[in-house]
């Protein structure tokens, strides 16, 4: 389907999961397996006329992160390019599509696997003839009821302050008090996100770094709360060399874990 803007989406609707992607960033939008919440956050002031990245979901961050190394936007080009669909298959699990971004030498594959998992991975390849160097991350907003009430055990022992500018060294089981910007460089391999009633557990594949972030009250234009979402997000930083005809991969895995007693998710 088209928007008044032109951007394409898919809307998925299947027995065990619901979802929405966007291919501006082949980007998901929406998250929720059957029984259950809402996992993702998507912000009511997100911009859908293709000017800026939407806001929410899970962006692909590549292939660079942060500021442009010259010119170009922040976190790279795949979050403002139109992505292929290359294919979808179905099962009585789920869907699996397979999508398709390229950026001169570089092409980025994207595999979502949506059903009462999702899984998610992303597959850079050097088409070029020369080296070039590549960072990813996958941007994950996922939706809490009180980010101030999130508890999140599983990120690793030692983080990069990006506010304070300063490296720190403590427990790896923390509460958070907006804002925040952390970089975790010694990260371990699952988290688990204890927010409200629901326990989100994340594995993290082929990654050198989590990152945690919520801007607290500094908000950007396009979001009007940012008190019902943390990101936590799988990436690779330290971007090594990537040989022509060479490729690497980030992977996302995501399972909610049964609800406790007493949550009841929302409507629709």
């Amino acid at each position: 389907m088209r928007n008044a803007s032109g951007l394409e989406f898919i809307r998925i609707e299947h027995p065990r999961v619901r979802a929405l992607l966007s291919l501006l960033g082949g980007q998901l939008l929406q998250y929720r397996p059957t029984g259950r919440p809402e996992l993702l956050w998507l912000s009511e002031w997100a911009v859908f006329d293709g000017s800026k990245p939407i806001r929410g979901g899970i962006p692909l961050c590549w292939p660079w992160f942060g500021k442009a190394p010259a010119q170009g936007p922040q976190h790279g080009t795949a979050r403002l390019g139109r992505w292929q669909l290359e294919q979808v298959e179905e099962d009585e699990q789920g869907i699996t599509l397979a999508l398709l971004f390229r950026d001169g030498a570089l092409e980025l594959r994207q595999r979502l696997r949506l059903g009462p998992e999702l899984e998610l991975e992303a597959t850079t390849t050097n088409l070029g003839g020369a080296a070039a160097r590549v960072q990813m991350a996958l941007h994950s907003y996922f939706a809490v009821p009180r980010v101030t009430d999130c508890r999140i055990e599983g990120l690793g022992p030692d983080y990069r302050d990006s506010l304070k500018d300063c490296h720190v060294s403590g427990d790896d089981s923390c509460r958070f008090t907006p804002p925040f910007d952390r970089i975790y460089t010694a990260p371990r391999g699952k988290t688990l996100l204890h927010a409200g009633g629901l326990r989100i557990r994340l594995e993290h594949r082929h990654h050198d770094s989590l990152v945690l972030w919520n801007p607290g009250p500094a908000l950007p234009a396009d979001i009007a709360d940012a008190s019902g979402f943390v990101c936590v997000e799988s990436a690779r930083l330290r971007a090594p060399w990537l040989l022509p005809g060479q490729s690497t991969s980030l992977v996302l895995q995501c399972r909610p874990d049964p609800m406790e007693p007493g949550h009841v998710p929302a409507a629709g």
